[in-house]
């Protein structure tokens, strides 16, 4: 029987490898190279004709763009045309740059349309009759395709039924200098149907993966241990975050390719108390449709209660997320759902416009949406304009329609737009409206569904590499929390070789207060860090000398929440190292100073926070530090600043020394900090 068994298995096999090596046989004549070298696989450029400067580098070798840490050029083969690359095999080392201000044309050998659709990658800048690829026919010059804004390649078709038969060339062409001047393309064939996502059909963009990866530690030694940072590539502005009744999620752009910005994607995690973090799959990844290729900029996410869209499966919430689909000529805002708990979505209308690009410019972006329960409507901001700033209010009974409600023309007004509604100084009889942008730039007053009224600013909050913070839709117990991006310092990846570049500043929760007759807006670490307390110390009303040094019984300190309060008294400075970070009180300048670091990894002296004067003689300081950054809080959050530091011997032992005279401390609190991260 096992013998009878084994050859019946051994025919079928056989006969499986006949039909699968039919199949790939039909699909290659089902795609046809257009010409000899038209894949660019002979290392050089034979059959094409050269002018000009721009391909003098050219066929380039290898995946040149990821070398350099850029997005993979997703190229076919060995060999391609990259109008950026000088990396042939023959010259140049992998990931060498040629230069964006070269112009110049590829003509290919004549060739006979047999297929009724011409297919090929293209990638590189996105400009439209200026550069890209041209069919040149029957007396006609036809455009076929320009890029993307992307290293990225992605495969686009063009109908030539009409010629079929004729003699035709293709032109690759490049008369662009500057910003994105070169044009990527590899692998022209002819072929029976279009490409997926080609022809104005949907399609999500080819090397983008769904895992974030499998290495979940999270136990680098230089890896942040209570901010959030990505399991690997580049990160920037939070996105979509909210409460969906059992978790909290955050959403993020996103570059799973590569620890550099490029390849925009909505990165997710979600977590039981803004703390612990688990990264998910991704959430939204770049797509094309009608013709138009583009990636996922910024936005933010509801819970739809009262099933407005309509695709409420059972008793589960469904969860809608709005965003910028930053494609070429103009951005546009779109909408994606999920029915199962963001675990997958879809692209509502295969990712076209719910609200059109504006007008205004060309990067209209960052949609911010809410449900207002007063109008009992749906209400989106969205920043249209810059110099002047103008910021859009539209409103929504279904989530799809938007009807525009009211403008607010604003000269600091810029990207990542946000409102959210505070009680003053607590008292929930009185509740103020705050709008902000990325920068922090801030105005209170009034906003009734459709306009927003201003009675207190512009102020200014947040500061050093603080930007683009959004704040939680749906907060189960009336918070107002944010978490903003810590743009800047140096690449993580490359001065440090950690596998992901930039993280989140910790989560904040904002009040709203009357500080000398004006209403501000301020920020404190939210509570739940306290479940990441290993240990606390006290020390109250010490007279700290010259020299002496308050921690000296203290062993070496890594991930603190310190606060401290003090009469400045004769010293010349209040000097604080912890973990290897820096910080300085300086008495005569009123001023707290920090030595941070630049984006070059350069150590530099900063100053964090100006006009600390003492009130009723005391300073009062709070700095949360992990491995990478610091920030610093003054008196209860109406200052807070976010910097990086130069990571130094963790092991080194702490220290707060008074400099020049003393200083007494009315209260210091030192809480050490365990990692949110599993095995960190």
């Amino acid at each position: 029987m096992f013998n009878v068994c084994t050859q019946r298995s051994s025919q079928w096999l056989l006969l499986f490898s006949a039909l699968l090596a039919a199949a790939v046989s039909a699909s290659v004549r089902a795609d046809e190279f257009l010409f000899p070298n038209a894949d660019f696989e002979s290392g050089a450029l034979e059959g094409w004709a050269v002018e000009g400067d721009a391909f003098q580098h050219q066929p380039t070798k290898g995946d040149n763009p990821q070398v350099r840490g850029r997005e993979s050029s997703a190229l076919e083969g060995e060999f391609w045309i990259g109008g950026f690359e000088k990396a042939t095999g023959r010259e140049g080392r992998p990931g060498d740059a040629f230069t964006d201000d070269a112009v110049g044309t590829l003509v290919s050998p004549e060739f006979t349309i047999k297929k009724p659709f011409i297919s090929f990658l293209i990638g590189g800048g996105n400009h439209a009759g200026k550069s890209g690829v041209k069919l040149r026919c029957d007396g006609e010059e036809i455009d076929l395709a320009t890029g993307s804004d992307s290293e990225t390649m992605s495969r686009t078709s063009y109908d030539v039924s009409r010629f079929l038969g004729k003699r035709a060339q293709l032109i690759v062409y490049d008369n662009v200098r500057g910003g994105w001047g070169h044009i990527n393309v590899d692998s022209f064939t002819g072929t029976d149907k279009p490409a997926a996502g080609s022809m104005g059909e949907f399609a999500l963009q080819e090397g983008i993966p769904a895992s974030p990866g499998d290495d979940d530690s999270y136990s680098e030694p230089l890896r942040p241990q209570f901010h959030f940072s990505a399991r690997k590539g580049w990160l920037n502005d939070p996105n979509g975050m909210m409460f969906d009744g059992e978790k909290y999620h955050l959403f993020f752009q996103h570059n799973p390719l590569a620890p550099v910005w490029g390849n925009m994607t909505w990165g997710h995690a979600t977590s039981p108390d803004m703390v612990h973090w688990t990264q998910q799959d991704h959430a939204l990844l770049p797509y094309r449709v009608d013709r138009q290729p583009g990636t996922i900029f910024s936005g933010t996410a509801v819970v739809d209660h009262n099933n407005s869209l309509g695709k409420q499966r059972g008793d589960q919430k469904t969860l809608v997320a709005f965003f910028t689909f930053a494609g070429k000529p103009k951005f546009y805002q779109a909408m994606a759902y999920s029915t199962d708990g963001g675990k997958t979505w879809s692209y509502w209308n295969d990712g076209r416009a719910v609200v059109e690009n504006q007008g205004f410019d060309d990067g209209e972006r960052d949609p911010k949406v809410f449900w207002h329960e007063p109008s009992g409507k749906w209400v989106m901001v969205l920043w249209v304009k810059q110099n002047p700033g103008k910021v859009r209010f539209f409103t929504s009974d279904d989530l799809v329609h938007w009807e525009h409600a009211s403008d607010l023309d604003r000269e600091w007004a810029f990207e990542c737009m946000d409102l959210v509604f505070l009680p003053v100084d607590g008292d929930k009889n009185e509740m103020k409206a705050v709008i902000y942008d990325a920068s922090f730039d801030y105005e209170v007053g009034t906003f009734d569904g459709r306009e927003f009224h201003t009675e207190s600013g512009p102020h200014v909050a947040g500061g050093g590499n603080f930007y683009a913070a959004q704040s939680f839709n749906d907060m189960p117990d009336d918070r107002v929390v944010q978490i903003g991006w810590m743009r800047g310092g140096p690449n993580a990846a490359e001065k440090y070789g950690l596998p992901f570049n930039q993280q989140m500043a910790f989560p904040y929760e904002l009040t709203l207060r009357r500080i000398g007759g004006e209403l501000r807006l301020a920020g404190q670490p939210i509570d739940e860090i306290g479940k990441l307390v290993d240990q606390s110390s006290v020390l109250q009303n010490v007279t700290l000398s010259d020299g002496e040094n308050l921690l000296a019984d203290q062993p070496p300190l890594d991930l603190v929440d310190l606060e401290i309060e003090f009469v400045p008294g004769t010293a010349k400075d209040l000097e604080i190292r912890l973990a290897g970070a820096l910080l300085k009180y300086d008495v005569a300048g009123q001023r707290l100073l920090q030595r941070a670091v630049d984006d070059g990894g350069n150590a530099t002296e900063i100053v964090v926070l100006d006009n600390l004067t003492p009130r009723d003689g005391v300073v009062k300081l709070r700095f949360l530090i992990d491995r990478l950054s610091v920030e610093s809080f003054a008196f209860d959050g109406e200052r807070f600043f976010a910097a990086y530091y130069a990571p130094q011997d963790r092991n080194a032992a702490p220290s707060i020394t008074a400099q020049g005279g003393e200083v007494e401390v009315k209260k210091l609190e030192v809480r050490r900090l365990k990692s949110a991260w599993t095995g960190g």
